[in-house]
């Protein structure tokens, strides 16, 4: 069999980018291990934001359509001890998550594409010359080579492309530990107290904790940590112990995972793309990743459409732009942003309730724009940080070790900024890039290097 381009994994990127691509007119073949039936099981209920849908034209759902769970507008943001709100009037749509991936396998196949369910990643195939040309899949005991010209990583955590390359192939092969991953559980609730239907969300960062919509009982807590669902529950204690929340009972629970690791240095190599999960693309403030990866995604519609017109072969000098484009925009935001919160998240719930009241770093301006892009800090917020801070110190709401958290947060924010903009235009000094990466990325450290319980 032959095609111009296999996907792995059908979820939200796999079956975005087969959609784009099969428009361009490629043909694309998408592969994903589950059956159509079981796809994307992890969570019934996941929000995404309208405007975000609206602007990367994802298939529109509606009320009575079996997919479409609910929408809200008010979001806040709460201190440690519930306080001080951060608000914001965003739109988002809560939707059955299997019936939406499957609505949009649909859509991709409209386009052109095909999908072949139950159809586990076995290998890759090579040229003569050793540059990726296919794959191999199994379905139903039996071995299928499919030859392409270019493999799409879409397969979730466990990267099963991205991590079978070869040594030296341009793409790092890391795989995710339980200290790179943020762990998630949902409770379902109803409230003890009948009240008006829960349709807004109300989110503590402190504990990565909030309250929203659930479509089928009265409301959703999420809850999340890294390093395990152990260590989320613990979380979940020490938030019920801090804020009060209203009276309920909980009718089930569900567990999921999402990456929280720096997103590889390089998504390209000849014939080859790491997109989504697999590539680590989530909101660094919230771990939302499905519209996340929509970015990348449609850098490299653009760009691979390019480097394949005529029935070239996409070699990595020509899909490279992907790189370059994708980290002048999200991926420096991103990466200023996982450092600023990987240092910031390093304080008491005393500092934090300090920092909300007088809306520094757990600011309108910064919290309402997470995530979101457009984040410009200026001269007279950095001052008014350490102003604050400096009088959080005096007055005993700030540990010294705090202090240096905020100034380490703030001195390594700004270094992930300068070195992404400075991110190679070509594969030439990329090498040299990467160690100075290697280097910044050390001194940040990981998110589950420090726990408040």
């Amino acid at each position: 069999m032959n095609y111009d381009i296999v996907i792995v994994g059908a979820s939200t990127a796999g079956s975005y980018y087969a959609r784009r691509m099969a428009e361009r007119g490629f043909s694309v073949l998408v592969i994903d291990r589950s059956a159509r039936e079981t796809i994307s099981p992890d969570y019934d209920i996941f929000h995404m934001g309208k405007a975000e849908m609206e602007r990367f034209g994802l298939p529109e759902v509606k009320k009575g359509d079996g997919i479409f769970a609910f929408m809200f507008e008010d979001q806040n943001m709460y201190s440690a001890f519930g306080n001080h709100p951060k608000p914001s009037c965003s739109p988002v749509i809560g939707m059955h998550k299997h019936d939406y991936i499957v609505y949009m396998n649909d859509w991709a196949i409209e386009a052109g594409a095909e999908i072949v369910y139950k159809a586990s990643f076995a290998g890759l195939l090579f040229d003569e010359n050793g540059r990726i040309n296919g794959i191999e899949y199994e379905k139903d005991g039996e071995k299928v080579a499919v030859n392409c010209r270019l493999v799409c990583d879409c397969s979730g955590i466990p990267a099963v492309v991205r991590t079978s390359l070869p040594d030296n192939y341009g793409v790092e092969k890391f795989e995710l530990t339980p200290d790179d991953m943020f762990y998630v559980i949902l409770r379902y609730i109803d409230f003890k107290e009948k009240r008006s239907d829960w349709l807004h969300s109300d989110f503590w960062l402190m504990y990565k904790s909030w309250i929203a919509p659930s479509g089928m009982t009265d409301a959703l807590i999420g809850i999340g940590s890294c390093s395990g669902f152990e260590q989320a529950e613990k979380m979940y204690e020490l938030f019920t112990k801090n804020v009060k929340i209203p009276a309920h009972t909980v009718k089930w629970t569900e567990r999921g995972r999402t990456p929280y690791h720096r997103a590889p240095y390089s998504f390209v190599a000849d014939g080859f793309i790491a997109m989504g999960d697999a590539a680590c693309l989530t909101k660094p403030n919230c771990g939302e990743g499905c519209t996340a990866s929509l970015v990348l995604e449609d850098i490299a519609v653009d760009a691979a459409a390019a480097a394949m017109a005529n029935g070239a072969y996409p070699t990595r000098e020509a899909l490279w732009c992907i790189n370059k484009k994708y980290n002048d925009t999200q991926g420096k935001e991103f990466a200023s942003l996982m450092a600023l919160l990987t240092a910031i998240i390093r304080h008491t719930p005393k500092a934090n309730e300090f920092l909300f009241k007088h809306d520094v770093i757990f600011s309108r301006k910064i919290l309402g724009t997470m995530g979101e892009g457009g984040l410009e800090l200026s001269i007279n917020d950095y001052l008014k940080t350490l102003i604050f801070v400096l009088i959080g110190l005096i007055t005993g709401n700030i540990k010294l070790w705090e202090l240096k958290s905020v100034i380490n947060a703030i001195v390594n924010s700004g270094m992930m900024t300068s070195l992404y903009e400075r991110f190679p235009e070509t594969p030439d000094g990329f090498d040299e890039w990467v160690k100075e990466a290697e280097a910044a990325w050390k001194k940040v450290g990981k998110m589950a290097e420090w726990s408040l319980v």
